[in-house]
């Protein structure tokens, strides 16, 4: 595992300010999701973490990224339907391009999208947007058994 970025840091802060203590493992999930922007799976955190520490627990790894969802540091994405949730260190606001065949999932600048609310809705206030569009990839679209 590589160390732990500046947003890894702040994770690790925010963590032990919650009296938690960062073990390596948790140290090993907050480095594989900083940065990266694949959207991984629970089980393909588990996944990478396990190959550094075969200890880990799977309960390890699902609670800590529920916590690290809980404080804010990363934002659980729904996958396809029926699918796995994704999780996604960018906190920024922004949306999702899914492929509706094999599930990859790219981000999206929000500043490409605009969204209008109309109505009774239109007076919430703190009102956000998260948008999901799909489009089937390029490797899907190109794939003949698709």
């Amino acid at each position: 595992m590589t160390e732990p970025g500046a947003s890894a840091v702040t994770w690790e802060a925010q963590l032990r300010a919650r009296g938690l203590t960062l073990t390596p493992q948790r140290r090993a999930i907050l480095c594989y999701l900083d940065g990266n922007g694949s959207h991984p799976t629970a089980a393909e955190v588990f996944a990478a973490v396990t190959r550094d520490f075969p200890m880990a627990s799977r309960a390890t790894v699902y609670n800590t990224l529920s916590l690290l969802v809980e404080i804010g540091a990363v934002r659980s994405v729904p996958g396809l339907p029926g699918g796995d949730t994704r999780f996604d260190p960018n906190v920024a606001h922004h949306h999702h391009v899914m492929c509706p065949c094999c599930g990859a999932i790219a981000d999206l600048d929000a500043a490409h999208v605009q969204v209008t609310v109309e109505g009774a809705a239109a007076q919430l206030r703190g009102l956000e947007a998260h948008v999901r569009f799909e489009q089937t990839c390029a490797a899907c679209a190109s794939s003949p058994s698709r």
